[in-house]
């Protein structure tokens, strides 16, 4: 029987998995939603190291590639997601200073 071998690739998910569960914990329990970018992130990171870890297991491209176009698509998201947040939160800014500044 073959056995299993603890690489560093295998550590790094573990502990990237460990905090996107604790992220979308906190998330859920305090309803605050704010941190769910960095938990995509993180999440990104994670299914980026399975299909490196996916590939070299098993050298098919197919799954590692379908693995890392998951991983990709998530991360643009994150990063799409904070950007229209950042966005949102200057539009909001700069109506209240429009509506601070109005003629009286």
């Amino acid at each position: 029987m073959k056995e299993k071998k603890f690489d560093i690739l295998m550590l790094f998910q573990l502990i990237f998995a460990v905090l996107v569960m604790l992220i979308g914990i906190y998330c859920k329990v305090t309803e605050n939603y704010n941190l769910l970018p960095l938990m995509l992130i993180l999440l990104s990171i994670t299914l980026l190291i399975i299909g490196l870890r996916e590939y070299k297991r098993t050298r098919n491209l197919l799954w590692g590639m379908f693995i890392l176009c998951s991983s990709l698509f998530i991360l643009y998201s994150a990063i799409e997601g904070i950007i229209i947040k950042s966005h949102v939160l200057i539009s909001q800014n700069q109506v209240i200073l429009f509506l601070i500044n109005l003629p009286s």
